[in-house]
């Protein structure tokens, strides 16, 4: 199987959506300078996708009321919600004529694929987030293909974040952090772990900005505040105490303990502040 980022991403695009539906954006070619006529044909040619033309599947592409129709017009019950009206169609195709019913084929991955689907929806993360090269991070999972999806990402963006973390210039290891605590939040479901990332994000913006011009300009975003006080709440934690976690949490980062302290109290301060 020879795919690249695009015929990945590509891939995760089209799985589950209609024939019809997969030319509803045309950002392939703007973005990409990519035909996705050509990207469809790849996968198909490839065997990693297929056209599914059966029943439960593409009456689940229908909408409710198209349900009912069919239903109606077997002379059937149209009561109940779409999985049973699914089903009660379903049950009775035999006795219903789907001559003028739109179905459309769904294109679904293959079983033999299946895997590298599910292993590889971070891609999906990276396109949507960031301006992060999808052939940096697909590589990066070629040569690290035994970890699993979520894995993936955070270790590819850890790795990116120390590889710039001493540079003169740390804005690439800054939006590292940001697309972590993003990722671990809505992506992995850890509020811990996408705080820790936060704090590291958070620390680096305030520490660049003194580091740069003798004084702290920045302030926090009020989404970033209502996570840090909804946060200091469900742990029960003091500000003083908060203050201390987010110094140690962030040790590592090329700084003195006076700097970090200094960092974690500004901030301590602007979460403090009434929105």
């Amino acid at each position: 199987m020879k795919l690249d980022a695009v015929d990945v991403l590509y891939m995760h695009y089209i799985t589950d959506r209609t024939t019809e539906e997969v030319d509803t954006y045309d950002f392939w070619v703007r973005q990409y300078d990519r035909n996705p006529v050509q990207l469809l044909r790849h996968l198909l040619d490839e065997g990693v996708i297929y056209e599914d033309d059966s029943l439960h599947v593409t009456l689940w592409k229908l909408r409710v009321f198209e349900l009912k129709i069919i239903l109606k017009s077997a002379g059937l019950k149209v009561s109940g919600n779409k999985p049973s009206l699914v089903e009660r169609i379903i049950l009775n195709e035999e006795d219903i004529d789907f001559t003028s019913v739109p179905l459309k084929n769904v294109y679904k991955v293959n079983a033999g694929h299946e895997d590298f689907y599910q292993q590889t929806h971070f891609i999906d993360f990276f396109h949507f987030n960031g301006n992060i090269d999808l052939h940096e991070v697909y590589d990066f999972y070629l040569s690290h293909d035994h970890l699993a999806n979520h894995d993936i990402a955070v270790k590819f963006l850890e790795k990116k974040a120390r590889d710039h973390i001493h540079h003169e210039n740390k804005y690439t290891a800054v939006k590292c952090y940001y697309l972590l605590a993003n990722y671990a939040q809505d992506e992995m479901g850890d509020p811990l772990l996408s705080i820790y990332y936060l704090n590291h994000f958070t620390m680096l913006v305030v520490l660049q900005s003194a580091h740069h011009r003798g004084a702290v300009h920045f302030d926090l975003d009020g989404y970033t505040k209502d996570r840090y006080r909804a946060f200091i709440e469900s742990e029960n934690m003091g500000l003083d105490a908060f203050a201390g976690c987010l110094a140690e949490s962030v040790k590592q980062l090329p700084y003195s303990s006076h700097e970090l302290k200094s960092a974690a109290a500004f901030i301590i301060k602007l979460i403090n502040e009434k929105a």
